[in-house]
Formats: C-alpha cells, sequence, structure tokens
C-alpha cells in the first residue's frame, strides 16, 4: 500500500481505528494526521535542452504513479514563482484530492475526489491563468526527465475539455525517450540581419539542479546579451522541437491546445540594437514548417518626435509600471482575438516559464511583469512599434542576476553629528588583483550613505553587481581609500565591511601629508557659512574647522591609499 492510500484512509475512517491491510501481511494503525511528507525528488542528470526537445504531449494517458513520480512532478512545479496574489496547486490521485504543501514539500487532504484520467493530475486555484502557466512547465519537464531514471516513464497533457479550468494530466506509461535531435535551423544566411545561431540541445547541466537554484529576480547586471543566449532564450520559449502533433504540426518547446500555438508571429525581443520578432516558422504563418531566426521591426513614427529610436528599453521602463532595468526584454502577445482565451494565457506563461528555467541553466536571470493596463499596453505597442492588433500580456526581462551589496564604513571622529554619517562615498568593483588607484574598475558607484540603526557605521546599498569575486575600495570626500581583496558577491545580497575609513586627505591625493595641513590652516577655526570654511578641511563634518579636525589628521599622517582591509 502506497503512502499516499495509506494517508487517505488514515483521513477518511475515525481517528484511532485499527485497518488491516492484506499487502504483505501488515497492519496499519491509522491516525488522522495533518500531511504527508513525500520523498525527496530524485537528481536524474538530464539537461534543461534534452527535456525541452523532447517534450510531447499523449493523449491517451494511464498507469499507476509511484511516490517518487509525485514528488518530482509536484516539487518541480512548486519551484516556479508566481506573481497574483495567490497559486494553490492541488493534485488528484485514485486515493482522493491532496493540496500540494510546497514548503514543506508534503500532501494535505483536501477532498474524495479522485482522478479520473490517468494516474495522478494537477489542477490550481489561482488568480492569474499565467501563473499556473509558468508552473505547468517545469512540472511537465520533471516528468520528462523521470524517462532516464530509477522511476518507470511519466507522460503528459495539459486538457482543458470537460472540466471548469485546465489540468495537467499525467501517465505513467513508455514514451519516446530524449532527443538531443536539432531541428531549429536558422533560414537566414549567417551574418545577415535576423540570423540567430542554433540553439544548444545538450547543455551541461542537470534539470532538477537547475529548477533548485532559479533566478528570479528583478535586479540585473546591465551586461548585453550574446546573440547565442538569445537564441537559446528564444528557442527555450517558443521553439521548434524534435515532434510532430498528431495534426501534422510542428511541435514546440511548450504544448498548446489543439496545437494552436497562439504566440506564434506575437513574441518580440527588445535589446540594446533595436526591437525584433521571433519567427518560428517559414513561412511564419506555416505551423507544419519550421525556422528559427528574428526579424526588425521598423520603427514607425512617433508623435512630433519622429521615429523611435532603436534602443527602446528606456521608454519601456517608463511606460510600465515596476518593469525593472534589464539589458533584454521579451515581450509576450496575443492577437487581440485570442485576448480572454484560458488556453491561450496559459500558454503565454508556458512561455515565460520555459525562459526562466532556460536562462537560469545558462547563468541568467529572469523576472515577469503581467497584467498590464491598457494603457501600459498601448504605450508598450507605441515605444516598440509592434502591431496594433498584438496585445501585450507579460513582459520577461532578462540579463545576469546581480546582487544587492550592503556596505558598512566606519567614521572617524568622536564628535560626529548625526548629520555627518551622511557622506558620499565612492564604491569600485574590480577583477581581483587589480591595481586599484590606476586600473578600471568592473563597476564605479558614487552613493550617499546613512547612519546605520547601530549608530556605529555608514551604510549604503550598491546594486546592479554581478555575483563573482571582486577587490573593492570605498573612498569618502577627504579620506583615504580603503581596499578588501576577493570579496565573493552573491545574490540575492552581500554584507561587506570596508572597515574605518581614515580622514585627513584634503587635497585627494591618497596620502595625508603637508599639503592636507596647508589646506586646514589656512581655514582654521572657520565655521560653515564663513567665507574662509572648506568642507574638505572638516574632517568629522560638524560644522567647524578646530583641534577635532587636526587630531584626526595628525592622526592619520603620512598613511597613503591603498589602506588594505583584512576579512
Amino acid at each position: 500500500m502506497s503512502a499516499i492510500l495509506a494517508l487517505a484512509l488514515c483521513l477518511i475512517l475515525c481517528q484511532g481505528q485499527t485497518v488491516e491491510a492484506m499487502t504483505m501481511g501488515t497492519t496499519f494503525y491509522l491516525v488522522a494526521v495533518d500531511a504527508e511528507k513525500l520523498p525527496s525528488p530524485i537528481v536524474t542528470e538530464n539537461s534543461v535542452e534534452a527535456c525541452l526537445n523532447s517534450r510531447y504531449s499523449q493523449h491517451s494517458l494511464r498507469g499507476t504513479a509511484s511516490d517518487q513520480q509525485l514528488s518530482n512532478v509536484l516539487w518541480a512545479a512548486g519551484r516556479a514563482p508566481f506573481i497574483g496574489t495567490h497559486r494553490d496547486i492541488y493534485v488528484l490521485t485514485p486515493a482522493g484530492t491532496y493540496l500540494y504543501d510546497a514548503m514543506g514539500h508534503s500532501l494535505i487532504w483536501d477532498s474524495s475526489d479522485v482522478v479520473d484520467d490517468g494516474a495522478f493530475s494537477i489542477r490550481y486555484e489561482r488568480q492569474l491563468d499565467f501563473d499556473a502557466g509558468i508552473s505547468f512547465m517545469p512540472a511537465l519537464l520533471a516528468s520528462v526527465s523521470l524517462c532516464r531514471s530509477s522511476e518507470s516513464p511519466v507522460a503528459s497533457c495539459p486538457k482543458g475539455l470537460g472540466y471548469p479550468q485546465t489540468r495537467l494530466i499525467f501517465g505513467v506509461q513508455a514514451g519516446k525517450g530524449l532527443t538531443t535531435e536539432l531541428v531549429a535551423h536558422c533560414s537566414v544566411p549567417e551574418g545577415e540581419p535576423g540570423w540567430l545561431p542554433d540553439p544548444c540541445m545538450a547543455g551541461d547541466n542537470s534539470f532538477e539542479e537547475v529548477l533548485a537554484n532559479l533566478k528570479y529576480g528583478s535586479s540585473f547586471s546591465q551586461t548585453n546579451l550574446t546573440l547565442q543566449q538569445i537564441s537559446q532564450i528564444l528557442w527555450a520559449g517558443y521553439g521548434c522541437s524534435a515532434h510532430m502533433t498528431t495534426n501534422g504540426r510542428a511541435g514546440l518547446t511548450v504544448p498548446s491546445a489543439y496545437a494552436n500555438y497562439y504566440l506564434t508571429q506575437s513574441i518580440y525581443l527588445a535589446n540594446e540594437n533595436g526591437v525584433y520578432r521571433y519567427h518560428n516558422r517559414n513561412p511564419s504563418t506555416n505551423t507544419s514548417s519550421r525556422d528559427h531566426r528574428i526579424e526588425e521591426v521598423e520603427p514607425g513614427p512617433v508623435g512630433r518626435g519622429g521615429p523611435r529610436p532603436a534602443d527602446v528599453r528606456g521608454s519601456l521602463q517608463s511606460a510600465v509600471s515596476g518593469l525593472p532595468v534589464a539589458p533584454c526584454y521579451v515581450i509576450l502577445c496575443l492577437d487581440s482575438s485570442y485576448v480572454g482565451q484560458e488556453f491561450a494565457h496559459l500558454e503565454t506563461g508556458f512561455v515565460a516559464g520555459n525562459m526562466l528555467i532556460q536562462a537560469s541553466a545558462i547563468g541568467l536571470g529572469c523576472h515577469f511583469k503581467a497584467e498590464l493596463t491598457s494603457g501600459e499596453q498601448k504605450s508598450i505597442q507605441s515605444a516598440t512599434s509592434i502591431p496594433a492588433s498584438h496585445m501585450p500580456q507579460a513582459i520577461v526581462s532578462i540579463g545576469p542576476i546581480a546582487a544587492e551589496v550592503s556596505v558598512s564604513v566606519v567614521l572617524q571622529g568622536d564628535g560626529r553629528p548625526d548629520a555627518g554619517w551622511v557622506i558620499p562615498l565612492t564604491l569600485k568593483f574590480f577583477e581581483p588583483g587589480a591595481d586599484v588607484l590606476n586600473d578600471i574598475a568592473t563597476y564605479e558607484l558614487n552613493l550617499t550613505t546613512s547612519k546605520s540603526a547601530a549608530g556605529n557605521a555608514a551604510v549604503c546599498e550598491a546594486t546592479g553587481v554581478a555575483p563573482g569575486t571582486y577587490d573593492v575600495t570605498a573612498v569618502g570626500e577627504h579620506t583615504l581609500m580603503n581596499v578588501k581583496r576577493s570579496v565573493v558577491i552573491t545574490a540575492p545580497s552581500t554584507s561587506v565591511d570596508l572597515g574605518t575609513l581614515l580622514e585627513g586627505n584634503a587635497n585627494g591625493d591618497n596620502i595625508v601629508d603637508l599639503y592636507d595641513y596647508a589646506i586646514l590652516s589656512k581655514c582654521w577655526l572657520a565655521s560653515e557659512g564663513q567665507a574662509d570654511y572648506e568642507a574638505r578641511a572638516d574632517f568629522d563634518r560638524n560644522g567647524v574647522i578646530n583641534t577635532a579636525d587636526l587630531c584626526l589628521l595628525t592622526a592619520n599622517w603620512l598613511k597613503s591609499s591603498p589602506m588594505e582591509i583584512t576579512p
């Protein structure tokens, strides 16, 4: 008897009863419990790309699922982010219906409704169909990945006919297995406008490990994507895969109701070079054909300003509330005739979900923006020259995930007022081993600090820094520069203590010496507001040049930048 069936009996029967189980001659003592823990998901070592390329729907589903198969599929479904108010995952089994608790990786009894098609099925209670679609794809791909594992193969198919909302049905039965056959070739000659390199079909990754470390966030390093990265993400989202549908259409990496493929010709990419439409067919309206190319969207007139600029990313950020600053955007549209159809909105989520998984596999991150207002949709169309009949449904922001770096420094000066903790601070991030006084930094950020809650440090937040190892420097307006070597920055956030900044460098030449003393002596005892007051000699920022500032200068006499800060 499986653990799931035991749980069903446990909750149906009276608490505390004993039930004789004929299986293996075992007696089960059943008591009511809140949840049934699922086994940990197994790692199959199958790549994201192979699973995407091998996905196809089987319409006749059967068999009996093991707890391990349930575990892998439900765990994958629960890994997907959602942006609406809620998204609850329910699984229907022969023993009853359960709510899946993603945090505890367990099942909670919901009702006695049983699966009536296949071995088990998943349904969603959600605000947005888009969110259900995002979660469908990792669940589907997890079932594909099981075909090379200790478990029997699991097939799947989304079905809406006869149900209030589309469900994801699974069967335990033989399938075609994994394939790395590449069918998504670009029809445009290499080097010509619109050409995309071949996407990879067998990445150096494990699907389950990628899913365990999805890179979903809203802070990106502003490093432009390569054409290979763009090719891979567009293919993963809506590219041709190695199967034909039962009605003779070339299959894609996502399922589609009756193979209608609602997003055909309505996926757009905006990057530093312009706006492009993605084509997976050739000709574009022939659903039995295959292609993998982009086509530039010609700029149209924009009011008195004339044609739109090639780079519209800033315009998109202005047009859409909450859209992150990212190096690349993919705009998912539906033809106006499809808007409002559940299948079509689910498919939009399918595309976004696949893009997140693929981006994570190649070291990039994603963010989703859906529920666009009519005003935002019109502004997107205006900014990008997307046809009026293509209604934007979601924007996928893509780029290297950046970390938020929380920096703290100690400032000298016992008499420093609260306002004196608010200083301009220049942070630089260098390649390890850099000459930090002369080399060009990978990132340079001019920030303003605030006083820490504890009152003993000046703090600020640096954003847009890609994870990695850096030599990090900090310098104030009249301090020496501190450097901490080989600092490991990780997403989503990293804290860095850059030590005590030494005051006295009034002229900014990286050494405290006679020249700094000369500046201080010229404004000796001057107060803020007086003609001879110089802020660069007011080391403790208390508004007067006095002995406190002289003491700071003499304490750091002949010290020079960079001051090495040890871990």
